[in-house]
């Protein structure tokens, strides 16, 4: 081993084990795939969003990807699994900012400002992913819904939860945590696709979350202030 060594040395080449230079080569390779595997998603994306689900083949998405049909193939077997795909991906991703951007340390109402902000600045870079949630598309109306509920009852336990925390802190006034949860979402949800993009999220974010957050609060003084009276 020691002249092996030597002899690499006086060669110039690196003692490095062969084991950590493959342990880089597949890096490299994974990263490389994974590189492969967004601009697929990315480009079938744009082409669902913007035309019908006839029109999109595969053919064209590997060559808005700049990928051999082959390839993309060897991710997606069918263009169904193309498309329920890019919604899985789209919503996991999401999933990851919430969890990126909650801080239990905060208090529950900048928690939930947060997870507006979240929402607003998730969807306004990705209009194309809002777009085709909205659209139905019959042939994968099955499995296409089940994918979208289960995301939307995970995000309605989020926000429920978020507004349960601050009435049982005295924080929020009592509500259906429900309804508040569904006018949330759903606001947000016809501000972005409605309103266009004629003005910045963070401000469109800023006027949402005031406009919740005061409610919530409003209430919750007024009931106290309620309370007080008939003391």
């Amino acid at each position: 081993m020691r002249k092996i060594e030597s002899a690499q040395l006086r060669r110039g080449v690196s003692a490095e084990p062969f084991s950590a230079r493959a342990n880089l080569s597949s890096v490299n390779a994974a990263n490389h795939g994974n590189n492969k595997r967004e601009r697929i998603l990315a480009a079938g994306l744009r082409l669902f969003a913007n035309q019908t689900y006839q029109a999109v083949t595969m053919d064209r998405v590997a060559e808005a990807a700049g990928v051999a049909k082959g390839t993309l193939y060897l991710y997606f077997p069918s263009k169904e699994a193309l498309y329920l795909g890019i919604l899985s991906d789209g919503l996991e991703t999401v999933s990851k900012r919430y969890q990126a951007k909650m801080d239990p340390r905060q208090d529950v109402a900048t928690r939930l400002r947060n997870a507006i902000e979240v929402t607003i600045q998730f969807y306004d870079e990705r209009r194309d992913l809002l777009r085709l949630m909205a659209t139905e598309e019959p042939r994968l109306a099955e499995a296409r819904n089940r994918l979208i509920q289960n995301w939307r009852e995970r995000g309605y336990i989020f926000y429920t939860t978020l507004i349960e925390e601050g009435v049982n802190k005295g924080v929020f006034a009592q509500t259906d945590s429900r309804l508040a949860t569904l006018a949330i979402v759903g606001g947000i949800r016809s501000v972005l696709l409605d309103y266009g993009s004629t003005r910045p999220a963070e401000n469109i974010s800023q006027e949402l979350g005031d406009f919740f957050l005061k409610g919530l609060i409003a209430r919750s003084a007024a009931s106290s202030n309620h309370r007080g009276e008939h003391r």
